[in-house]
């Protein structure tokens, strides 16, 4: 069972977030889904030395099929977006500082910049509970309902999905950047939320101006 393309993105995607320091050492999984397959990262091995001999394979059962290192732990967090976001072909999570500390405090991240929008507008906060279990699957599943294409992971991180390994390493960067400018803000004063007008202007300047990438929904 090759998936070699497969394989070849989530190496890349591991190399990618530990230069940006958003993943750290063996902190964090990522994935890909192809067809019926999906192509994890192993448990205990430094995602950013993570080769594609090393990456796991299971089926949407989450049998382990092929790998010399068994799967992550959060097998069933994976699983369970894919299962409920027909849209998500690969999904990297992490436990990145900036994410992770406004996870400890808010219940949800308002939309502070119109680039929020890219993830469906305010990013909700999945409520706690331990990692690798079906119940916080089960919560993150809920946080990413309505077309959210990413949100926090309460004391916990972050998650996002998108249709490709970079879409998805995107997302999640931008989460990380968003999360960054709130925590900048907060000692500043009170923090102004864009407003649900100000947030379908934007939505209609992007259609107006056709940008292929633009965001998808706003809510």
């Amino acid at each position: 069972m090759e998936l070699k393309s497969a394989r070849e993105a989530v190496v890349a995607a591991g190399q990618r977030l530990a230069a940006r320091g958003i993943i750290i050492g063996t902190s964090g999984n990522l994935s890909v889904r192809e067809g019926d397959h999906v192509v994890v990262t192993p448990s205990g091995v430094a995602l950013d030395a993570v080769q594609p001999d090393d990456l796991a394979v299971i089926d949407m059962d989450g049998q382990w099929l092929t790998g010399r290192h068994k799967p992550t732990s959060e097998v069933q967090l994976h699983l369970a977006v894919y299962q409920h976001n027909a849209k998500a072909r690969a999904i990297a999570h992490t436990h990145a500082v900036g994410s992770t500390a406004v996870s400890c405090t808010c219940t949800s991240l308002p939309p502070i910049h119109y680039t929020s929008l890219y993830l469906g507008g305010e990013v909700r906060v999945a409520k706690y509970a331990t990692y690798g279990s079906k119940e916080l699957a089960e919560n993150v599943v809920e946080a990413l309902a309505d077309g959210k294409s990413a949100a926090l992971m309460a004391n916990h991180g972050t998650i996002a999905y998108g249709s490709t390994m970079d879409q998805a390493c995107e997302r999640l960067e931008l989460l990380e950047w968003l999360c960054d400018v709130y925590r900048a803000s907060v000692p500043l004063g009170r923090i102004r939320a864009l407003t649900a007008s100000e947030l379908a202007d934007v939505m209609q300047m992007y259609q107006n101006n056709r940008y292929a990438s633009g965001p998808q929904q706003a809510s």
